[in-house]
């Protein structure tokens, strides 16, 4: 029977050869790939963030329903600390989760050439209906804003935590990295042109063009 670590490793090979999961996602996966815009109005406001989170739950129920099978990665800068804290706040927003269910190992150079580039990683299977994706959703908009509670990190660069969603049974990842949008990468073409159609209008300017050519 298979680790948690070994049904992981075995996941990113068979999908996703060769990739990093790291920031930015949809610039480490040369094959199909979506990104988007979460912003609408004045930032710090009421209304923005309630826009921010709802696009962003919006397009994540749009590809996991309740009873897929996901991987949950959460990945901290390792500032003194051995491993990330059971008690953070990710972890509680997973139901009933055990400590014997969190896989932890550490990440070298990931984004860095150096010795100090260490990164803390957890795993956790899990099924998307345990896990309250909205109030995650909602830390990583407030993470920049320092008046915004509840925030996924409220110390900065040195500390920074990032979050991916691995849904098993679609071939997919996915991947809020602020309140300006998130990636979402994908093994099957077919899957994510469902969501090109559906979210259209919400796709990133920047790189409309790039996933058009992809996708249309």
């Amino acid at each position: 029977m298979k680790t948690t670590k070994q049904e992981y490793r075995q996941f990113l090979n068979n999908n996703f050869k060769n990739i990093k999961i790291k920031t930015p996602l949809f610039f480490n996966w040369d094959h199909h790939g979506l990104r988007f815009n979460l912003q609408k109005g004045e930032t710090d406001t009421d209304e923005y963030f309630t826009e921010v989170l709802k696009r962003a739950t919006t397009i994540f129920e749009s590809v996991f329903e309740n009873t897929d099978n996901i991987f949950i990665i959460l990945l901290e800068y390792k500032y003194k600390r051995r491993k990330i804290k059971f008690n953070n706040y990710v972890f509680k927003q997973i139901e009933a989760l055990k400590q014997s269910e969190v896989i932890y190992y550490k990440e070298y150079r990931l984004y860095e050439p150096n010795k100090f580039d260490i990164r803390n990683i957890a795993i956790i299977k899990t099924t998307a209906k345990k896990v309250n994706y909205g109030n995650i959703f909602k830390a990583i908009a407030h993470t920049d804003f320092a008046a915004q509670e509840p925030r996924l990190d409220k110390y900065g660069v040195l500390t920074s935590k990032e979050v991916y969603f691995l849904n098993i049974d679609k071939r997919l990842i996915f991947h809020m990295y602020d309140d300006r949008g998130l990636d979402i990468i994908s093994a099957d073409k077919e899957i994510l042109t469902s969501i090109y159609k559906k979210h259209h209008s919400w796709l990133l300017d920047v790189n409309r063009e790039k996933m058009d050519k992809k996708f249309e």
